[in-house]
């Protein structure tokens, strides 16, 4: 072995030529991989660009907290019986629904901004309405921080539900048993801060392998076992067929701010008959103090922050990926620069 360039490797010994070899082929797998991943959630973004562009048919008049005022003038009307998740759930169970009015569950999802949450909690205590906010434990925000912690507390104790808004399934990488457990440690996590009657599946994004809320479709004993009493999803919509099948109702309807679509809110309660029920869902995060979300932005850029938590994810994992490479790269060459002699120079 006198004179051959030798690398020690975990043990194993490497001659010149293969030691070349083996660089290479580390490092083309290595690129390889980076490069795949990157690709994959390059077009992961690009679709939901393309999915959030088609769903846009005109710009946004609707979500701003002046028309929020308006519509919660509308709902605090003597027709109206505004009512919780947890709220339609035990009427129908207990057969008490307010069938003489026209039924509203009010329900937020809060994805990334408890700020605005807070806004739009203050002007429904101004119109004395109260509603459901779903809070998520896996999200930007920390719910142990204080003034979010004090503010769901003084929130539950004011009359509103605070539920789960959980991703389980979406962050065990769609593992069954893996995601049960996280939405047990969840659970726990906001029931040590306030109590939690409704969960509601959170939309990582529009084409997942499975969604959140498949979890309960595979082992329905959660409800019992975790003291859950809906899903705002599974349940509500569950209950909602129930009452227009067996004629108690003659419809419902619901509507959605996702993607910021433009709704005539307020006429959809207006043209609703008694009896009937109309479910609608609010993120907080859609709706601001103007037309104009995106500050120096036209009103036809409004509803492009909703793209902000997947262009976070994707600079997060490019950023990660960099990283990798260059300590794969870095591990490799500094076992290079480590080569010693044949026995004769030792």
């Amino acid at each position: 072995m006198s004179g051959e360039d030798v690398c020690f490797v975990r043990g194993f010994h490497l001659k010149g030529s293969a030691w070349k070899s083996v660089f290479f082929l580390s490092l083309g797998f290595i690129i390889g991989v980076v490069y795949v991943a990157l690709l994959i959630n390059l077009a992961q973004f690009s679709s939901n660009q393309t999915l959030y562009q088609a769903t846009r048919e005109s710009p946004n008049l609707t979500c701003t907290f002046d028309y929020y005022e308006r519509l919660l003038d509308e709902m605090g009307k003597e027709r109206y019986a505004v009512l919780r998740v947890v709220d339609f759930i035990r009427l129908y169970r207990s057969d008490s629904l307010p069938l003489d009015k026209v039924i509203v569950i009010l329900r937020h999802d809060v994805d990334l901004s408890p700020s605005l949450a807070y806004k739009m909690a203050d002007l429904e205590v101004k119109h004395g309405i109260r509603s459901t906010y779903h809070i998520r434990t896996r999200g930007p925000y920390n719910i142990l921080e204080r003034r979010f912690h004090n503010w769901l507390k003084n929130l539950s104790d004011s009359g509103f539900e605070i539920g789960l808004h959980y991703e389980t399934l979406y962050y065990s990488n769609y593992n069954f048993t893996e995601a049960e457990r996280l939405l047990e440690l969840d659970l726990n996590l906001l029931r040590s801060i306030v109590p939690v009657y409704t969960v509601c599946s959170h939309g990582n994004a529009p084409k997942q392998k499975h969604i959140n809320y498949e979890v309960f479709v595979r082992n329905p004993s959660l409800y019992s076992r975790l003291r859950i009493e809906g899903e705002a999803y599974l349940t509500i919509f569950e209950i909602l067929r129930e009452l227009k099948t067996s004629g108690i109702i003659r419809d419902y309807v619901y509507l959605s701010d996702t993607y910021r679509r433009d709704i005539d809110w307020i006429g959809c309660l207006r043209n609703a008959s008694i009896g009937e029920i109309i479910y609608i869902l609010i993120h907080p995060d859609n709706w601001r103090s103007s037309l104009n979300p995106l500050r120096g932005g036209s009103s036809e850029t409004c509803g492009l922050e909703v793209l902000q938590e997947e262009r976070m994810v994707f600079v997060r994992d490019r950023r990660i990926f960099s990283e990798l490479l260059k300590r794969a790269v870095a591990e490799v060459m500094d076992l290079k620069f480590k080569r010693v002699r044949g026995p004769t120079e030792l």
